[in-house]
């Protein structure tokens, strides 16, 4: 379970609504707010003032996370619940951070959660510079969050959680993941066939795409069943859901038409990328998922 989530404020409503996931997500869990001052942007510079651009920044941070503090009060978070300041490029203090130093006072992030963008809003599907590049890289599990605050406070987190299969360990792990961190969710495990053909099935009967799709179908068989010994080995029930389109499309579309509340996926599946990079079809949803998606990586201890 995530036990110390690192969420990146930066004023905008996309950042907060960060925080808003993570209380009613993981309501026990340590939460550090980060803001990190980016002296080159200036919130509320006025020509010949007093202070210096380095001053304001600061300032300004500061108010950010005394809102982020009395959030957190006003929603009666249950765990530790701490701001930090830093100084630099906004993504690599990010990615410092959850990578983690003994001598850091912010140690042993296990989770980020951020907006999908920030400040400088950015037409979905693209998500903004600093989600980009902390989705990529980051060594932790990372959720990303597209939708605002109040569409966060109006969904009964967790929900409904779709969770992608495709029999790889890192899908495994989300999997496990979900039922871990949300044991009163209902999960569904989802795969997707990925046909490498746009025929009716009436149009592949006697043909040889007959025997493609009966592969693909057996494929699909097997790592559903594995799935569901998992969730029962933790005592619950796994709903299971296939579909014929490619992954990340599939994904992304069974998520909007069903009205999932989140999907959590791992981070990159069976052809694995290098640890650090996030997989194609990973980022793909996360780019153009309106719900929220939590990107495992690695193992989840109970």
């Amino acid at each position: 379970m995530s036990r110390h989530v690192l969420v990146p404020v930066d004023g905008s409503d996309h950042g907060f609504a960060g925080l808003e996931y993570s209380f009613a997500s993981v309501p026990d869990a340590s939460i550090t707010a980060l803001h990190v001052v980016d002296p080159r942007h200036d919130h509320e510079g006025v020509a010949g003032g007093p202070e210096s651009l380095s001053e304001r920044a600061e300032k300004h941070g500061e108010r950010l996370l005394e809102r982020a503090a009395d959030r957190a009060d006003e929603r009666g978070h249950h765990g530790e619940f701490r701001t930090a300041l830093r100084k630099g490029t906004p993504h690599t203090e990010i990615l410092a951070v959850a990578a983690g130093d003994e001598d850091d006072p912010i140690a042993d992030v296990d989770h980020v959660v951020l907006g999908s963008h920030g400040e400088s809003p950015i037409t979905r599907p693209f998500l903004g510079r600093v989600s980009e590049a902390v989705v990529r890289r980051s060594p932790v599990t990372t959720t990303v969050v597209p939708e605002t605050t109040d569409a966060i406070r109006d969904r009964e987190l967790p929900g409904d959680v779709l969770v992608p299969l495709d029999g790889s360990e890192q899908a495994e792990a989300a999997l496990e993941y979900a039922l871990i961190e949300f044991p009163e969710a209902t999960h569904t495990g989802f795969h997707a066939l990925s046909l490498p053909f746009d025929r009716p099935r009436t149009d592949v009967e006697g043909t040889y795409l007959e025997r493609v799709l009966a592969a693909h179908e057996h494929r699909a068989e097997e790592v559903l069943e594995s799935a569901t010994a998992i969730a029962d080995d933790h005592g619950t029930t796994l709903e299971t859901a296939t579909d014929e389109a490619k992954p990340a499309a599939a994904i992304v579309a069974y998520a909007e038409a069903n009205d999932y509340d989140q999907i959590v996926m791992g981070s990159h599946g069976r052809s694995l990328a290098a640890r650090l990079i996030t997989g194609s079809v990973a980022e793909q949803v996360v780019r153009r998922s309106s719900r929220t998606v939590t990107l495992v990586r690695g193992r989840n201890p109970e």
